[in-house]
């Protein structure tokens, strides 16, 4: 009986999967020598449907940077990942860029994949009376080992 039930229940599983909505898996800070910080990120996709047996996973990672305990402006890079047998690849990698504050605007970004890296870049600058006082770009690299584990 124990077995029939067992049987059943890992059968349910598989026909009937469940969302999963999970927030930030880890971070990490960069201190700037003007005082500003980044914040990094790694986040699940919450438009994913669990898949038991799957070796596909799209994730995120943020660079968030803060002036004042604020956040100026962002760039994530998304990637869609393969793993597992002992290798990982990228699938697909893309870029999204904004900023949220006065004064900061992104001027330049740009996506990229290799072998089991995601890469987004952006160039963001702050102008201060229509003059250029600061220009700072950050690559934000989400890399996936063979395993599913993320970085």
């Amino acid at each position: 009986m124990k077995k029939i039930l067992t049987f059943i229940l890992i059968f349910s599983l598989i026909l009937f999967p469940m969302n999963v909505f999970a927030s930030a898996s880890s971070s990490e800070i960069e201190y700037l020598d003007n005082g500003d910080y980044l914040i990094y990120t790694i986040e699940d996709d919450a438009s994913q449907n669990f898949q038991p047996f799957s070796k596909t996973v799209t994730k995120s990672k943020y660079a968030r940077y803060y002036h004042n305990n604020s956040v100026q402006w962002y760039v994530k890079v998304t990637g869609t990942f393969t793993y597992g047998s002992g290798t990982s690849k990228c699938t697909s990698s893309s870029v999204s860029a904004k900023s949220s504050a006065d004064g900061w605007k992104i001027v330049n970004s740009s996506a990229s994949k290799s072998k089991n890296t995601a890469s987004a870049t952006a160039t963001a600058k702050h102008y201060y009376n229509n003059s250029v006082v600061d220009t700072v770009t950050r690559t934000v690299r989400l890399t996936c080992s063979s395993t599913g584990k993320f970085s």
